[in-house]
């Protein structure tokens, strides 16, 4: 059974995670502009950090499980 897999279900938490810092990037965007270069780059690295991690477990669960979430489309 899939939903029991570590990697899948920490794939799963990892996009939960980043469309919520999507909503909240996208909803305090104002709020980024006013920052400081050195704050915005901290912020856009922790994410870009984020999705190459969740980008990995896609890599790993792909060729694990074969788990493709282009065929729900």
């Amino acid at each position: 059974n899939l939903l029991i897999a570590p990697s899948l279900n920490s794939l799963f938490i990892t996009g939960f995670l980043i469309l919520f810092i999507f909503i909240i990037f996208v909803s305090n965007f104002q709020e980024f502009r006013r920052l400081n270069y050195y704050h915005k780059i901290t912020i856009l690295s922790l994410i870009a950090t984020a999705v190459g991690t969740h980008g990995l477990i896609h890599l790993g669960v792909e060729t694990a499980y074969n788990f493709n979430p282009y065929k729900w489309l």
